[in-house]
């Protein structure tokens, strides 16, 4: 399982964030936030901002994508609202603007009042940095802000794994899927390699199957099966000595079955 393990963080970040480039032979999901999530907009004209500038504030966590110029108008007019920077900051990190995205937030936590979207956004930059443990802080805040907030469980949930603590990790993301909103494929993707980083290759298996059935035809997702149910197949063949006794299997405690958004049931 430690060659999983290692692929565990490489996976997991890009399904979170915006695509970048892997060496690894397994493929993530789909990135999250190249997608349009599945909430109903409304949308509402900011009582402090000019009447030609719209801001969602229905959309609290940040899940639906916004186009840089639209985020900057808004920010530019209203500096001192932290969701609004935490939206812009979005933005900019979606653009590949890092530096910038960081700033504007360290403005937006500043705040008497920093939203959770804010916290939840340096988190995902601190991500993209590797600072795994800033990351799980800036993560844990958001959550604690509103723990309806699945994209800042998704956050903590991978900052959690990169620091191999695979248990929590599993609970976060557990958390992420059971109130997801939107396409669901990311953070079951990365469960699976979760419980399969901890020898639950079954449940695993069968939370990729579901992928499938939600998403046929699926190469990425196809070769990450492959290549789960091929973990636990030696490397090569060692016949045994005659006196030598087949080790016992470690057994694993039960995980519970997999609750997801729409009220279905995984293992």
């Amino acid at each position: 399982m430690a060659n999983l393990r290692i692929l565990t963080l490489a996976v997991s970040s890009l399904a979170l964030l915006t695509a970048c480039g892997t060496s690894s032979s397994v493929e993530p999901a789909s990135p999250e936030f190249t997608r349009q999530q599945s909430i109903v907009p409304s949308t509402m004209v900011d009582s402090n901002t000019s009447s030609n500038v719209v801001v969602d504030r229905n959309d609290i966590y940040g899940a639906n994508r916004e186009s840089l110029s639209s985020a900057k108008s808004a920010f530019e007019q209203n500096k001192d609202d932290s969701f609004v920077a935490a939206r812009y900051a979005k933005a900019l990190r979606e653009a590949g603007k890092l530096s910038e995205a960081e700033t504007v937030l360290r403005g937006a936590l500043s705040s008497t009042s920093p939203s959770t979207l804010a916290y939840t956004e340096m988190g995902a930059i601190k991500l993209e940095q590797g600072s795994v443990k800033e990351a799980e802080n800036y993560a844990r805040k958001a959550t604690t802000i509103d723990g309806n907030n699945f994209r800042a469980w998704h956050v903590l949930a991978i900052a959690l794994d990169a620091q191999e603590k695979h248990e929590d990790a599993e609970t976060a993301f557990r958390k992420a899927l059971a109130i997801w909103k939107g396409d669901t494929i990311p953070v079951m993707n990365n469960l699976a390699l979760n419980l399969a980083a901890q020898g639950y290759t079954d449940q695993a298996l069968q939370l990729l199957n579901k992928i499938k059935e939600k998403a046929p035809g699926r190469t990425d997702i196809e070769r990450n099966i492959r290549i789960i149910r091929t973990l636990n197949e030696p490397s090569e063949y060692k016949p045994a000595k005659a006196s030598t006794k087949p080790a016992a299997p470690k057994k694993l405690p039960p995980r519970p079955p997999i609750a997801l958004p729409d009220g279905d049931k995984v293992g």
